[in-house]
């Protein structure tokens, strides 16, 4: 059951008898719609999205909209109210780099999102119990899932390991957590983030390699991007980007191992198979092209992709 029509228009500022059209977001099971409420007589509607809190991904997400909104941050959907076990919050207008090629500006705007985001001073969302070993997991990557041969995985062991003590060193703090190119909302010289759903402590780099790997960006505009998004944080450029690039690597392998998990998840809703494999296709050739000069990462890649 959603929230009533009337109820979300007073949510919205209009009469409670506005004429409300709702059409779903994502798949039935997830209870995300948007709502296009227009007043009786008034030519303009208004748009909100109305998402059922239920679970702890979608408490997450309001919980960090509502700290977000306590900070002033302007680049995220503002929390309008919740009702009837529902949470209404504004429509972000924009496109993702999964569906069209990025306006111009946009891909720089996100990268200074994301830095304010990370230079927020929050604690707020998931994993803050976890200390900053139990960010990275310490189990060997188990590299046989994706292909990789016993001769590939071996010469990739130690690196992987020396990899994984170069990123827990790397800026840590509050995270978007799923930055992926879906949840990053693009136009002309601006973006936002959406869908907070995994918001909360991480390592902060991997938001911005999550980010540029499935918006399919060059490891050339890569590393200048991500020297970008180190300006903005006051950090070392070029070791930043190198950083970022190792960062890279790891979330692109670790996002190929869940793969196959999340194309089960998505049996029966096309556009969320098409965004899947779309992203896994830039997530699989990115990483095999640096876009940096890590001693780790050039081993990792000289490993497993030596041809």
């Amino acid at each position: 059951m959603t929230i009533d029509d009337g109820t979300l228009a007073r949510m919205l500022g209009l009469p409670a008898d506005a004429v409300v059209e709702r059409e779903p977001l994502t798949g039935p099971a997830d209870g995300v719609e948007l709502a296009i409420v227009g007043a009786p007589g008034e030519a303009e509607s208004r748009r909100a999205v109305v998402r059922r809190v239920a679970g702890e991904e979608a408490e997450n997400h309001v919980a960090v909209l509502e700290a977000l909104g306590r900070t002033g941050f302007a680049h995220s959907p503002r929390l309008l109210g919740i009702a009837g076990g529902h949470a209404v919050e504004e429509w972000v207008a924009g496109v993702s780099a999964l569906a069209l090629a990025p306006p111009e500006g946009s891909l720089e705007a996100a990268m200074d999102v994301l830095a304010a985001l990370h230079a927020l001073n929050i604690r707020e969302g998931l994993r803050w119990e976890l200390d900053a070993a139990g960010l990275l997991p310490g189990a060997e990557f188990p590299l046989h899932r994706l292909g990789f041969a016993a001769h590939e995985r071996e010469p990739a062991r130690e690196p992987l390991a020396g990899t994984r003590e170069a990123l827990l060193a790397s800026p840590a703090g509050f995270v978007h957590g799923a930055a992926t190119a879906d949840h990053v909302l693009l136009r002309p010289g601006g973006a936002a983030l959406i869908s907070f759903h995994a918001a909360g402590l991480g390592l902060q780099l991997f938001d911005v390699a999550a980010f540029l790997l499935t918006s399919g960006v060059e490891a050339g505009a890569r590393r200048e991007l991500s020297m970008r998004y180190a300006a903005a944080r006051g950090l070392p450029a070029n070791e930043t980007a190198d950083l970022a690039d190792l960062a890279a690597l790891w979330w692109g392998l670790h996002e190929l191992l869940v793969l196959p998990r999340r194309q089960v998840m998505a049996l029966g809703d096309e556009n969320a198979t098409y965004r899947l494999n779309t992203a896994a296709n830039r997530i699989e050739g990115g990483i095999r092209r640096g876009a940096g000069s890590h001693p780790l990462a050039a081993a990792i890649r000289g490993a497993l992709w030596l041809s």
